[in-house]
Order: structure tokens, then sequence, then C-alpha cells
């Protein structure tokens, strides 16, 4: 009987360390720290299904930068034009930029990645309150998310489905909730 009792132990030990082994979940494979601002948007955007996808562009309008239906990366130098598009302060202290913009209007989505190099935090409301200011034209966003993955600072406005989808899968890969998701005021 003790014989017949160590065997069926071991072997459901046997089974339950084979079932912890060496998996992978893909989910696993992408939460890591991003390794960029545009490989953030990027990791999100590719999460996507073909039925939750929509015309896009991505970056600033320059040739090297801008891509279609894809994130890209945003030029820093003319901040006035980052602040305009994206809603980035002009101080805010940032030392990268990505996008990706409803092709259709940028009110109905705009999503924007930073790589910050002071407080995420304060970076995070100063977004908040740089967009939830605006005084918009060609549509009306319904509401602004604003999410901190570490060293990294998203935002994203438009309308209300495609913003809580975005922020859905940003939450699916970095296990992040928004610091701030609200009505545009």
């Amino acid at each position: 009987m003790k014989k017949i009792f160590s065997l069926v132990l071991a072997a459901a030990l046997t089974l339950s360390l084979a079932a912890c082994g060496n998996k992978t979940d893909s989910k696993d494979d992408q939460s890591a720290a991003p390794a960029s601002a545009l490989d953030l948007l990027e990791k999100v955007w590719n999460t996507y299904t073909d039925d939750e996808k929509f015309p896009t562009s991505g970056g600033d309008y320059s040739e090297a930068n801008n891509r279609e239906n894809a994130p890209g990366v945003y030029d820093l130098t003319d901040r006035a034009a980052v602040d305009s598009a994206l809603g980035l302060p002009e101080t805010a202290k940032v030392d990268q930029a990505a996008s990706l913009i409803h092709m259709m209007n940028q009110n109905t989505f705009t999503a924007a990645a930073y790589h910050c190099t002071d407080d995420a935090d304060a970076l995070a409301t100063a977004l908040r309150d740089n967009i939830q200011q605006r005084r918009w034209m060609c549509g009306f966003p319904d509401k602004v998310a604003v999410a901190v993955v570490g060293e990294y600072v998203v935002s994203v406005f438009g309308a209300e489905d495609l913003v809580d989808t975005f922020m859905s899968h940003l939450n699916g890969i970095f296990g992040v909730q928004p610091v701030y998701d609200e009505a545009i005021q």
C-alpha cells in the first residue's frame, strides 16, 4: 500500500512540475519593458485584431518618420508642432515620441507614447491638463486617457470606443491602469 501511495504521489508531483515547467506565455513575453516609445505603440497596435483596426498613420509628416497603418516616430525638434498635434506640453522633459493617429481625423483617435526623462507622473498630469484645455475643431473627442508604463507615458484621446480598446490592449500587455480616464470637458 505504501508503495502504491508513493508512486501516485510521485506521479502527481511529476505532473504538477511538468505543468509549471518551462512555459512561455505570449503575454509574459510582451510585458517586458518597452525598448522605445515606438516599440510601446507597436506592441499595442500589433495586438489589435483585424476587426479592431482602422486606417492610421504614425509619426510626424516627414518622409523618414511617416508610416501608414502603423505607429511611427515623432520628431521632437518643433515642440509647438508636437503640442499642436499630440498635446505634449512644449516644456515636457521627454527624449522620444511616437504616435498613431486616425487617418480620417486626429480627433477621432490620437495615441502617443513618450520616453520621460523626469517625473512620469507629473508628465501624465501635464498631458491630461494640456489635452483637456484644448478648443477642438473638426470633431470633438469623447475622452482622454493617460497611463504610465515605467519611464514611458502614453496618452490617447478620441472616440470613447477607440480609446477604451486601446487602453484595454495596453493593460493586457503591460498590466497598467490609466492614471486618467475621463470625458473631455
